[in-house]
């Protein structure tokens, strides 16, 4: 038995292990036998399973009582000395402690939930369908946000600006054709008023027959002639994106099946009124051209751009205007996206068409009308003619407007960008150019020099990033004035400046200033339009400013303040330069004008403000008369585009509806070709003149 634990202690540097009696031995080989030791004991045979499903191994407290019998048996714990481990004696209390723990932990259940009442059980099916429509929302604002995206995408992609230009320079045989179809239509209305009946001496109505086939003819070749727009009425069909081309030209084709029917039954066919509307189609084609070709060549020629940019909330809320550096990436993709009218159109003609069949086939069943010459009527009736030309018109006559003032406006996106509520900042050389202010004298008041008061007034305006800065460096150069460095410079809403320079506190502002900050000034120094200047609260000098009124700062402040929805936003850093200067000196009224405080000016004159700009048009000269025209005709053509084609929409359904009612009742001669063709050419009329009345405002 010793043998067998001599190894272990060994281990543990043991030199004098511990006599034990055989008993002793006795116990400890069973212990170590039923819980395992130190050493590995020789593999024996096992014994076979008990039956007793109960059984488990044993717990801790039971290993603890085992001991505690061991220490009883040998009469005192087991000291052994050296690097090992000592079994203390075990105390009652402990014993005790160790039962404690031994003890499951008493678990205090839980209060059963209540189930819920009527008015929980609705707050969760309230909470759920409020889950559940905001879920939707989400989903619809994802459609709408991809839908807007397709619809801003370009039309047509140019790799750069000089090809989209030369492409919509090159007019080809555009120019003939447009002329050719404007003989045809003129030829097919005195034919539609021949065959209407006698005309005194001269009556037609015996050779209806072939005054239809020549009508025919006549539709036949100027679909010839308009060959781009069935190709883009197909092309947009095609692609899901039935628009007015498309509607024309499934108009075209109906009318084109009636005329056969038409010459049996001996009334005239319906192909004037789609011949005007072929020929407004190309002549909005042309006049498209005409403008982007106008805008891009004015752009190209700038040689330094400068965008007339928006910035959301950029003062209180609201957002201004600014004039910020410009470039021409973005300038075509921008151009040739779809306008308003276009994308009007795209809902407009695929619901008329719908609804024209649907008429058509319901005058056709309970009324008195047949179903292709129903069709063919409705369909006609329904299609604006005004709805070609509601915004290509105005962007041609517009565009060619800016050209002379240098600007071009980035196409319809552009004048989106530049409209609504909104204020445009003015600054310091938009109001008075250098040219325009002059010094007319200066008056000492002090033993300093001259050069010294002219370099301490040049480093408080430089400071102040005034527009007066190029004419009191012209002052310096006269004077030979010396260079200093303002320090600890400050704004004062009095209307003045200030700054310290080399130990000396420096004043710099008008009369009212000097007196606001208790500088004494003799009397007989009130000068209009004059800057005072003092050094350590005394007064040095006075120089006499004269603010000269430009034309065309005059001729741009009256575009701005007769544009509605356009605040101008004084961001001036003169202090001079006030509403009261302005409205002495331009004549104008200032009651629509805003001059926010000193540090909000600044900031708005600021280049860090428009970070975030969105471009809405380009100017070749940084003049204030540019600025002003770019924003206002771009403000002016999404004006018209949305009046225009307000109209044609209107026109389109009171045609809509007209003629389906004539139809269902079968009046054949209400719901004739010339009557058809009157009605086109009256609501052509209005469009004609709103679009065209644009360059007179």
């Amino acid at each position: 038995m010793k043998n067998d634990h001599q190894e272990p202690l060994e281990q543990l540097n043991i030199e004098t292990p511990v006599e034990t009696t055989p008993e002793e031995e006795a116990v400890l080989e069973d212990l170590i036998r039923e819980f395992g030791g130190w050493s590995k004991p020789e593999p024996e045979a096992e014994p076979a399973p008990k039956a007793d499903a109960d059984m488990e191994a044993p717990s801790p407290m039971e290993v603890v009582r085992v001991a505690a019998a061991i220490r009883a048996a040998t009469q005192g714990p087991v000291d052994l000395t050296g690097d090992t481990i000592r079994f203390a004696p075990i105390t009652e209390e402990q014993l005790a402690q160790a039962e404690e723990e031994e003890r499951p932990a008493v678990e205090i259940p839980e209060e059963p939930e209540a189930p819920p009442d009527r008015y929980q059980r609705r707050a969760q099916r309230r909470s759920k369908i409020r889950l559940r429509r905001l879920e939707l929302r989400r989903r619809r604002a994802n459609r709408a946000a991809i839908r807007a995206t397709r619809q801003e995408e370009p039309d047509t992609v140019y790799p750069t600006p000089e090809d989209a230009c030369e492409d919509h320079r090159r007019v080809g045989s555009l120019r003939i054709r447009l002329l050719a179809s404007v003989g045809m239509c003129v030829l097919s209305l005195i034919l539609l008023v021949l065959g209407a009946g006698p005309i005194g001496p001269l009556d037609l109505t015996g050779y209806l027959r072939g005054i239809c086939l020549a009508m025919m003819a006549l539709l036949l070749a100027q679909s010839v002639l308009s060959y781009e727009i069935f190709v883009r009425g197909v092309y947009q069909a095609l692609k899901l994106r039935f628009d007015l081309n498309s509607y024309l030209v499934l108009t075209v084709v109906i009318t084109m099946a009636d005329g056969f029917f038409a010459i049996e039954e001996g009334r005239l066919p319906f192909c004037t009124a789609p011949q005007l509307l072929l020929l407004t189609a190309l002549w909005s084609v042309w006049l498209n051209k005409r403008a982007k070709w106008r805008t891009l060549d004015t752009a190209l020629s700038m040689e330094e751009p400068v965008a007339a940019a928006k910035v959301e909330k950029a003062w209180h809320g609201l957002d201004c205007i600014f004039r910020k550096e410009g470039s021409l990436d973005a300038f075509t993709a921008m151009l040739e996206t779809p306008d308003a009218t276009q994308k009007t159109m795209r809902v407009y003609a695929p619901l008329a068409a719908a609804a024209a069949l649907a008429l058509a086939a319901v005058a056709s069943i309970g009324g008195q009308g047949t179903f292709l010459w129903s069709w063919t009527a409705i369909m006609v009736g329904a299609l604006p003619a005004g709805g070609f030309i509601a915004c290509t018109r105005p962007f041609c006559i517009l565009a060619g407007q800016l050209r002379q003032d240098g600007a071009a406006i980035c196409g319809w996106k552009g004048a989106k960008n530049l409209s609504g509520e909104c204020g445009i900042v003015i600054e310091d050389a938009d109001l008075f150019p250098r040219k325009n202010i002059a010094l007319n004298g200066i008056k000492m008041y002090s033993d300093l020099s001259t050069r010294k008061v002219v370099g301490y007034a040049t480093a408080v305006i430089r400071a102040a990033g005034s527009g007066l800065l190029p004419l009191f460096e012209d002052v310096m150069k006269q004077e030979d004035g010396r260079h200093y460095t303002a320090d600890a410079f400050h704004q004062y809403e009095g209307g003045g400046l200030g700054a310290e320079i080399r130990g000396d506190v420096v004043l710099l502002g008008s009369l009212a200033f000097m007196r606001l900050m208790g500088v004494q000034v003799p009397e007989g120094t009130r000068v209009q339009s004059a800057l005072y200047i003092s050094v350590n609260r005394e007064l040095v000098g006075v120089f006499a400013l004269t603010y000269q009124p430009s034309a065309g700062t005059r001729l741009g402040l009256a575009q701005v303040l007769h544009s509605a929805g356009l605040t101008p936003v004084l961001a001036t850093r003169d202090f001079m330069i006030t509403p009261a200067l302005v409205k002495k000196r331009y004549k104008v009224s200032v009651d629509r004008m805003e001059f926010p405080v000193v540090a909000e000016r600044v900031r708005l004159s600021s280049d860090e403000i428009g970070e975030k700009a969105v471009h809405g048009a380009l100017m070749a000269k940084d003049s204030f008369l540019s600025f002003s025209s770019a924003v206002t005709c771009g403000r002016l053509l999404r004006r018209a585009a949305h009046t225009g084609t307000a109209m044609a929409v209107f026109s389109g359904l009171l045609g809509l509806l007209l003629m389906a009612v004539l139809a269902y009742l079968g009046s054949a001669m209400a719901l004739s070709a010339a009557n058809v063709t009157l009605f086109h050419l009256l609501w052509l009329v209005p469009t004609l003149l709103i679009t065209g009345l644009i360059g007179k405002s």
